[in-house]
């Protein structure tokens, strides 16, 4: 009990001190392992509630109100129309930002604003339609309160960095401006509540149901990992992007998304043969083969049919030799397509020993005849070429 006491204690604290994630997690596990005190319910769900995710926040309202008679959950409880007229709308507004009506979203927004409904991802996109119309000025004050409000905030350290770095593009930030704008507010509309039922029969329901572990819908997860890919645009990291890509399922997001996805999909393609070439040979030459394999690998998928492929297809081939994975129908492309290439004797000579370590002579006496034939005087026609090519 001691233990549950001291995360009640921290929750708060962090609670107060703006750090919600932080209290998020503290108050949670006390409350998973029984703890119930009417603090720690009213923080969890003003939380929720400025997180989005309002049914997860009303159960804690219900729960303080049944248990503890608590005023500030009765407050909201009385207000559940008023909240669903919010919600409304809020998703009213969605749709306007979705076809870049950003003076009648914005207008919106901060009208529900001005009457108490304020939500992490409304504030978000607040800041980036004032970024949009250039009221810079204006942007860094609404950023300047998502940090007021939640301090471990990613998309304020995100937003501030981006604003901070003078040569940044702008077309880059217009990109994940869009994303924000159709993946953020889709999961508000996927959150809405819709309790049309009786005050009595909400209390028993919600009060019968889990508290904390909610299980995320698939869809929603979907229109998350698009805003990590366009953070990781934004980032340049796109080690991570893909990564993040490969969970993606593009069938789960609605046409606009899938437009913004193919944005961030083209502006990835554009970068990642030379991004992972360049990181993939510095891991070879340090030795780290493994890693090495992985990040040629991703070069080699995006190959644009330029003077890199001959280096990024023969590096893949010596990477996946080197850290134990097939690497044969590599050099075999390799050989196929720059027979007068840079590396085309090393080749040659990998793949005659290759051959002959997997039984396979006639294929290995193939390549080291071509190797002892094409180039005489190279130091890979040795002692090892021609015992392959004398073998019976």
């Amino acid at each position: 009990m001691g233990e549950l006491v001291q995360f009640y204690k921290e929750g708060i604290e962090n609670f107060a001190e703006g750090n919600l994630n932080s209290a998020f997690n503290y108050l949670s596990m006390a409350v998973n392992e029984g703890l119930e005190i009417e603090e720690s319910n009213n923080a969890l769900a003003l939380i929720l509630m400025y997180r989005g995710e309002f049914e997860q926040a009303y159960r804690f309202f219900m729960i303080n109100n049944k248990k503890f008679n608590n005023k500030l959950s009765e407050k909201y409880l009385l207000e559940i129309d008023k909240v669903n007229n919010f919600i409304k709308r809020h998703n009213d507004m969605v749709d306007l930002a979705k076809r870049c009506r950003y003076d009648e979203a914005l207008s919106a927004l901060l009208f529900l604003r001005e009457n108490g409904f304020r939500t992490v991802n409304d504030d978000i996109l607040i800041c980036l339609i004032y970024h949009l119309k250039k009221e810079h000025k204006k942007c860094r004050q609404i950023l300047s309160e998502i940090y007021e409000m939640n301090k471990e905030e990613l998309f304020y350290y995100e937003m501030k960095s981006y604003l901070d770095r003078k040569s940044s593009s702008k077309m880059k930030l217009s990109m994940v401006s869009l994303a924000a704008i159709a993946i953020v507010f889709s999961s508000i509309t996927i959150s809405k509540i819709s309790i049309s039922k009786s005050y009595k029969a909400a209390q028993t329901d919600i009060a019968a149901r889990p508290v904390v572990n909610k299980t995320e819908k698939s869809d929603d997860s979907q229109y998350k990992l698009l805003v990590k890919l366009s953070d990781d645009i934004m980032k340049e990291d796109l080690y991570d992007f893909a990564q993040n890509d490969k969970k993606l399922d593009i069938s789960a997001l609605d046409e606009q998304s899938r437009a913004i996805y193919s944005k961030l999909k083209e502006n990835y393609s554009t970068k990642a043969e030379i991004y992972f070439y360049k990181n993939g040979l510095a891991f070879y030459k340090n030795g780290a083969y493994k890693k090495a394999y992985e990040y040629l690998s991703i070069a080699y998928d995006n190959m644009k049919n330029n003077y890199l492929d001959e280096h990024v297809i023969f590096f893949t081939s010596k990477a996946a030799k080197a850290s134990g994975n097939q690497s044969i129908n590599y050099y075999k492309e390799y050989v196929k397509k720059y027979s007068k290439g840079t590396y085309i004797e090393e080749c040659l000579y990998d793949l005659a020993i290759l051959s002959y370590e997997n039984k396979n002579v006639k294929e290995a006496q193939k390549y080291a005849s071509i190797l002892a034939s094409e180039y005489t005087a190279s130091i890979y026609n040795n002692d090892k070429i021609k015992l392959i090519i004398d073998k019976n």
